[in-house]
């Protein structure tokens, strides 16, 4: 293989070799929802998901990490609320506190949070919408798990 074969694989590789703890679905959940929370400012009082079919399929039974066994969309999403770091994108649930589960079961049995199939043909979509009071978040991932295309705060992006 020659220099510039090598070189473009790498690249290749480089771009698609994400680090990720646990099921990459449901992780990507708590990542867009601890981005919402983050964008939001306050714990959100409600929670809303529009998540493609494939989402749906692949999450409702996988175990999200540092959760004490939860699994499903609500509880990644608040997971990622909850004590998601978004900084660390793929790897947000990494460092939950054993307090942190807890805090989540405690958020998950007390907060609405709604999860509505996608109508877009998208393999890959999640948007969530959180509410705290007067203020709004919504962020917005398609095509792949750390392509967010679109966030804003009471309608301002």
């Amino acid at each position: 293989m020659n220099a510039e074969m090598r070189s473009i694989y790498l690249n290749i590789l480089e771009e698609e070799l994400v680090p990720a703890m646990g099921c990459t679905e449901p992780i990507s959940v708590a990542y867009a929802a601890a981005l919402a929370r983050r964008t939001l400012g306050a714990l959100p009082e409600r929670v809303e998901l529009t998540v493609s079919k494939s989402i749906i399929k692949n999450v409702k039974s996988v175990v999200v990490p540092n959760t004490g066994g939860l699994h499903g969309i609500p509880a990644a999403a608040a997971a990622g609320i909850v004590a998601g770091d978004a900084e660390k994108e793929l790897e947000v649930l990494a460092g939950v506190a054993p307090e942190g589960v807890a805090a989540i079961s405690d958020y998950l049995e007390k907060t609405p949070i709604s999860v509505a199939p996608s109508e877009s043909n998208c393999v890959f979509e999640i948007l969530i919408r959180v509410e705290a009071g007067d203020n709004t978040a919504t962020v917005h991932f398609a095509g792949d798990h750390t392509n967010i295309i679109h966030i804003e705060k009471n309608g301002e992006v």
